[in-house]
């Protein structure tokens, strides 16, 4: 089997639901605070970097002056000192890429951590009302933005850092070239300022309607088999895909459209005007003496230079920072909404479970509809064994999610041994209740990481012995990797008997004092249900647990304990097999003797 990692190697991740609410402000700070070291030697570096790129051009007007005043005088000094900055330019960026390669990689752990914390914290509710991949675009995007946002920011101070050093220089050489570009920078600014806050907001939904399309994508592609065989590929891109892709395409055309028709066009007006002012003030202040051959050649490249920069500074915040922004803000604020299934501060670990079970007038409805529970009532007793039974819709499976408080019951409470389940941590009342469910959940993994979800630490003989009373241990030994098989997205390599063989043997090493079959053997053909029949009868004999079943077929819940009939969420008839079969008008004995003819 594949060898397993101890549990001192793995950074535990915070996932408490009653963890504060955090804005993106709040983060923000605290990630400078925790890379403060990283984020100052970037600034310190984007600085230098421009210094020592003045320095390099000022260099440049020295040697033109040099060389107007006396063609035959010496030029190694200036020589050497250009080569000095220009060595010292270049490699100022080679400290960098050294920070890049210690810091990045704890970005991107810190990053994925803190988005996968925040985003399980929600209710198995909030789970089931978006799309998976809508989901992981989120944190996926959260964490590139991240990335790109810190490397164009670094860019962006660069940019700055040459104009104001640009200034400085241009100062030195000729105070009316540099009033000439400071004025522009003033006027400049602002209007760049307030067409980007309207920018950025165009951005933001585009950046959404792109995500959300994302997620369309991989839900299809999650459910291929349904799209091509119950229905097809057409249907499915002109029912979701396409009113999804005309909203993202509508968003980009009218962001790009605003970028075309406003910012760069101001952007190209302000320019012109402003190198067209500094030329003609250049050739004026070298006719009349007040310039030389050499400042005149650094102004007029400086012109050039900060007109470039000002481009590439407009680019970086349309197409690098503002999309970045845009996205950071978009997954953050989708994983940071409110909790609304919370421990309560005061939470306490479920410990010793003993497995009594009490449903004391509890009440629940979906969405303020029609109350599927109503003042529901059912004691449960250690070890007891309870069949659930009813049409579909009667209330059975949201008997069983208020228990493992997939959501919180709107009135009564849901107990276990005495304790309200609203005052335990949701970790201890999940880690005390097995689920084996009539849709089996595998992951894209091996057999033996499928397992050890369920008892992560669990050796390699545990694994065994658990897949032998599972059933399942023979169909594993046949496989050509045995237990390093990988089973495929959903489990798809495997059959429905092996799924649910699997999942049994999920259901052992957990060892869970309280165990939920919801419909564990409903669709699956006669043999292989007799088989896993007998693996559940075994499993039951074998540990003291106790049981709530649901199923349609009655035959699977003959040897319950007590079975529970229930219809629009109150129990009609209660007693065990014989018992309700005995009574003459019993709603349970006509189920009964619809499945046997």
């Amino acid at each position: 089997m594949a060898k397993v990692i101890s549990a001192e190697q793995v950074m535990p991740v915070e996932v408490n639901s009653n963890t504060p609410q955090m804005s993106l402000t709040t983060y923000f700070h605290a990630f400078i605070a925790q890379f403060y070291l990283y984020i100052l030697s970037l600034t310190l570096i984007a600085i230098a970097g421009a210094l020592f790129e003045m320095s390099v051009d000022y260099k440049i007007k020295e040697i033109i002056d040099t060389i107007a005043a006396d063609r035959t005088a010496g030029l190694a000094t200036l020589l050497a000192l250009f080569v000095c900055y220009k060595l010292l330019h270049h490699g100022i960026y080679f400290i960098d890429r050294l920070l890049d390669i210690r810091f990045k990689p704890m970005i991107i752990e810190k990053t994925v951590t803190d988005m996968y914390a925040k985003t399980v914290r929600h209710s198995l509710h909030w789970f089931d009302s978006h799309l998976s991949g809508e989901i992981a675009s989120k944190i996926s995007d959260f964490q590139n933005s991240i990335m790109a946002l810190i490397s164009h920011l670094f860019q962006l101070f660069n940019i700055i850092a040459v104009v104001v050093i640009a200034t400085i220089f241009l100062v030195k050489v000729n105070v009316s070239a540099a009033l000439v570009l400071l004025g522009f920078i003033l006027i400049y600014t602002p209007v760049i300022y307030l067409l980007l806050q309207k920018q950025i907001k165009l951005q933001e939904s585009a950046t959404q309607a792109r995500q959300h399309t994302i997620g369309i994508v991989n839900d299809s592609i999650a459910n291929i088999y349904t799209v091509k065989v119950v229905g097809n590929v057409t249907n499915e891109f002109k029912l979701k895909l396409l009113p999804a892709l005309q909203n993202w395409k509508l968003a980009e055309k009218i962001t790009k459209k605003y970028d075309a028709y406003y910012v760069d066009n101001a952007d190209t007006i302000m320019v012109v005007m402003m190198s067209a002012v500094q030329i003609y003030l250049l050739a004026h202040l070298y006719q009349i003496g007040d310039i030389s051959a050499g400042g005149f050649a650094f102004v007029a490249m400086m012109t050039l230079k900060i007109h470039s920069y000002l481009h590439s500074f407009l680019e970086n915040l349309l197409f690098n920072i503002n999309p970045s922004i845009a996205q950071i803000r978009s997954s953050f604020n989708f994983v940071n909404v409110p909790v609304d299934v919370v421990d309560s501060a005061a939470a306490i670990r479920l410990r010793r479970v003993n497995g009594a079970i009490e449903f004391k007038n509890v009440s629940f409805a979906y969405d303020d509809a029609k109350p599927v529970l109503q003042q529901f009532n059912l004691r449960i007793k250690p070890g007891e064994r309870i069949g659930l039974v009813g049409t579909s819709g009667a209330g059975k499976t949201t008997l069983t999610k208020c228990l493992l408080r997939y959501f919180d019951v709107s009135g009564g409470a849901v107990l276990i041994d005495g304790h309200d389940i609203r005052t335990l941590s949701q970790a201890s009342l999940r880690q005390a209740i097995s689920i084996i469910p009539q849709d089996i959940t595998m992951f894209h993994r091996s057999i033996n990481e499928n397992l050890r979800l369920a008892k992560y630490d669990a050796t390699d003989a545990e694994i065994i012995i658990a897949c032998k009373r599972a059933k399942i241990h023979g169909d594993i030994a046949k496989m050509p990797s045995g237990y390093d098989t990988v089973v495929g997205e959903r489990g798809v390599k495997l059959s429905g008997g092996q799924r649910q063989r699997l999942a049994i043997a999920r259901a052992i090493l957990k060892n869970s004092p309280i165990l939920i079959l919801d419909e564990a053997t409903s669709s699956l053909d006669t043999p292989t249900e007799q088989l896993i029949q007998q693996s559940l009868d075994e499993l039951l004999v074998d540990a003291k647990l106790t049981v709530i079943a649901i199923a349609h077929r009655l035959s699977t819940l003959k040897h319950m304990d007590r079975i529970v009939v229930i219809e629009q969420g109150q129990i009609i008839e209660m007693g065990s097999h014989d018992d309700l079969l005995s009574r003459e008008h019993s709603y349970y004995k006509n189920l009964w003797q619809m499945q046997v003819l």
